[in-house]
C-alpha cells in the first residue's frame, strides 16, 4: 500500500496557490518544526506541522514584525505559546505581520506530561547488613581484623592482603554488627529494615538509627525484625540491591504516609513497611508496558534499544499525559560506575519533551529531546530528595492520527542517554493494582494501614503515647531467634528488588 506522506520539497510546492511566483507573499511556506528560517523575500505566511495528538506548546517567534494568531487544522485560532487543544494534528499556520526583510522565524513545540499524583520520595532499605571492610581510600590493603564476636560472620583471612572497599566482617543471621572495628579497618552502616536502635562507627561514635521493623515487634509483638535479619540478606559486596520495587510500587499507588503520633514510626520508617509489602513482583497487576529493552547504551545509528522507541514514547503520551497515571520503571545504574544488570526501581511522574523535525525526512518523522522526572529512591531523614532526571534523545514517526506510528521502524534510532543514568531503561510499565502481601510473613497489609493516617488508619488507634523503645537485645530473646534460624531454611531466596519481566497481568 503506498503510504501519502509530505516533504518538504513536495509540499513547499503544493502550497503555492496556482498561479502565484515563488515570491508570493499570500501563499504558505512551510518550516520546519523546532527550527529556524531566514526569510529574504515577501513570504510572510508560514506553517508548521504538529504530529502529536496530545498537544503541547508551540511558540514563534519573528525578529521582525509580529506573529499574527496561529491556525489549526480544524480552523480555530489559538494564541501564540500556549499549549494546542489535545486531538488535533496537522498543519498549524500564521502570518508574520509588519515585517521587515531580511527576518528570521523560529518556532518550538514542547510537551510536558504529569501524573495526576505525583510519587513521593523513599529509601530503597538495602538488603546488605552492615558490614567491617578495608578503607575505600587510604588503608593499608591488609585484613586487620582478626576475631569476630557474635554471630557475625569472618570473610576474609585475617592480615592477607585485601582491596579497598571488600569486606570483612558481615552481620551473622541476627542482622546486627557486633564485631569492633579494628585500626586499620572501617565499617558501614547500611539502612537496614531490621537494623537495632543505634549503630556503633568505626571510631567509637554510636549513632541513633531507623528501625521500623523492631518497632512494628514493638507494636504488635511480632518476630518481623528477625526474620527479616535471618532471611533477607545478600552475602556479598552488592549494594543496590534492596526494596526499590516495593517503594516505587508504594509511592505511585498510596497517598504519601503520615504515621500515627502514637505509633513511635517515623514517616520514612511508616514507608519502610509499605515497601516490605510492595516488594513481591507476583502481586502486581500490570497494565500497559514495555520491557526488555536493551542496556545499550544508545548511541546514533541502528542499535538494539531503537526497537523499544515506539513503545516507550508511546507509553508517556497516552499513559502519563493522557492518562495522568504515574509510571513504574527500572532506569538502571547511576553514573559513573553504574551498572546494566542493577536495578533501580522508581515512580516516574513527569516528562518535558521538545520536538524537532528531521532534516531530510517527511513531516510526520520527528526527533524528541525527552526529560523524565523520576522520584527518589534514596531519601532519608530529609536527604537525598532530588528528582532522578534522565534525558532521553530518540527519533520516530507519527501517523496521520496522531499517534506514534508502530510500523515505521525505519524511522526509530534511540540517540543518546544522559542525565542521572548511564544506559537506556530496562522496562516501562502502569501499574493497575498490587495486592499488598510482601515476603516477611510477620507484616501484614491490616497492620500497616492501621498504623497509616493517610491511607485508611484511624486516629483513634495508636492514639496513646508510644511504647517503649529498646534495643534489640532487650526485646528479642535467645530462644526467640533460635527458633526463628531454623525456620530459615524454608525461606525463599533474597530480594533483588527486580522487575525484569511481567508476572501476574490480567
Amino acid at each position: 500500500m503506498r503510504r501519502a506522506i509530505a516533504i518538504w520539497v513536495v509540499l513547499a510546492a503544493a502550497s503555492t496557490p496556482a498561479g502565484a511566483s515563488a515570491d508570493d507573499p499570500t501563499r504558505m511556506r512551510p518550516l520546519p518544526l523546532g527550527g529556524t528560517w531566514s526569510v529574504e523575500g515577501r513570504d510572510r505566511h508560514f506553517g508548521v506541522y504538529i504530529p502529536t495528538q496530545f498537544g503541547g506548546v508551540l511558540t514563534v517567534e519573528t525578529t521582525s514584525g509580529t506573529v499574527g494568531p496561529i491556525e489549526g487544522p480544524d480552523g480555530r485560532q489559538r494564541p501564540n505559546g500556549q499549549d494546542l487543544a489535545p486531538g488535533v494534528p496537522g498543519w498549524y499556520t500564521f502570518a508574520i505581520e509588519g515585517a521587515t526583510s531580511p527576518f528570521s522565524v523560529a518556532t518550538s513545540f514542547v510537551q510536558v506530561g504529569r501524573s495526576a499524583r505525583k510519587p513521593w520520595n523513599y529509601y530503597y532499605w538495602p538488603t546488605k547488613s552492615d558490614a567491617i571492610h578495608e578503607p575505600w581510600a587510604d588503608g593499608n590493603g591488609r585484613v586487620d581484623t582478626v576475631q569476630v564476636f557474635g554471630d557475625d560472620v569472618l570473610v576474609a583471612t585475617p592480615g592477607a592482603p585485601i582491596a579497598p572497599g571488600q569486606d570483612i566482617v558481615r552481620a551473622g543471621p541476627n542482622g546486627l554488627l557486633e564485631t569492633p572495628v579494628a585500626a586499620g579497618d572501617d565499617s558501614t552502616w547500611f539502612p537496614n529494615l531490621y537494623d537495632d536502635v543505634t549503630f556503633q562507627a568505626a571510631d567509637g561514635t554510636v549513632h541513633e538509627t531507623p528501625c521500623p521493623l523492631l518497632k512494628y515487634d514493638l507494636l504488635y509483638r511480632s518476630s518481623a525484625r528477625s526474620w527479616e535479619a535471618g532471611n533477607s540478606q545478600n552475602h556479598n559486596v552488592s549494594r543496590w540491591p534492596g526494596h526499590c520495587l516495593g517503594g516505587a510500587v508504594a509511592s505511585i499507588l498510596l497517598n504519601e504516609p503520615v504515621p500515627s503520633p502514637g505509633s513511635g514510626l517515623t514517616r520514612d520508617e511508616l514507608k519502610a513497611l509499605w515497601a516490605e509489602l510492595g516488594e513481591n513482583h507476583l502481586n502486581h497487576r500490570i497494565g500497559d508496558h514495555v520491557v526488555d529493552i536493551a542496556a545499550g547504551p544508545p548511541v546514533p545509528g541502528p542499535d538494539p534499544c531503537d526497537r523499544s522507541v515506539v513503545a516507550f514514547h508511546r507509553l508517556l503520551e497516552e499513559q502519563l499525559l493522557g492518562r495522568g497515571v504515574a509510571l513504574l520503571g527500572n532506569l538502571r545504574g547511576f553514573p559513573p560506575r553504574g551498572t546494566t544488570d542493577e536495578v533501580w526501581n522508581h515512580g516516574v511522574g513527569g516528562y518535558t519533551a521538545h520536538y524537532r523535525a528531521v532534516q531530510e525526512r517527511d513531516v510526520l518523522t520527528v526527533r524528541v529531546d525527552v526529560e523524565i522526572e523520576a522520584n527518589s529512591g534514596s531519601s532519608l531523614n530529609n536527604q537525598d530528595e532530588h528528582s532522578r532526571l534522565i534525558r532521553y534523545a530518540y527519533t520516530l514517526a507519527y501517523g496521520r492520527d496522531g499517534r506514534v506510528d508502530s510500523s515505521r521502524t525505519d524511522a526509530c534510532d534511540w540517540i543518546s542517554v544522559d542525565g542521572d543514568a548511564l544506559f537506556a531503561p530496562l522496562n516501562l510499565m502502569v501499574v493497575e493494582s498490587t495486592r499488598w502481601v510482601g515476603h516477611n510473613p510477620y507484616v501484614t497489609e491490616a497492620n500497616v494501614r492501621a498504623l497509616d493516617l493517610a491511607n485508611g488508619g484511624d486516629p483513634s488507634h495508636y492514639a496513646a503515647a508510644p511504647p517503649q523503645l529498646l534495643p534489640v537485645a532487650s526485646t528479642e530473646t535467645t530462644s526467640r531467634r533460635l527458633a526463628l534460624g531454623r525456620a530459615a531454611a524454608t525461606a525463599g531466596p533474597p530480594r533483588r528488588g527486580g522487575f525484569t519481566r511481567l508476572f501476574n497481568r490480567q
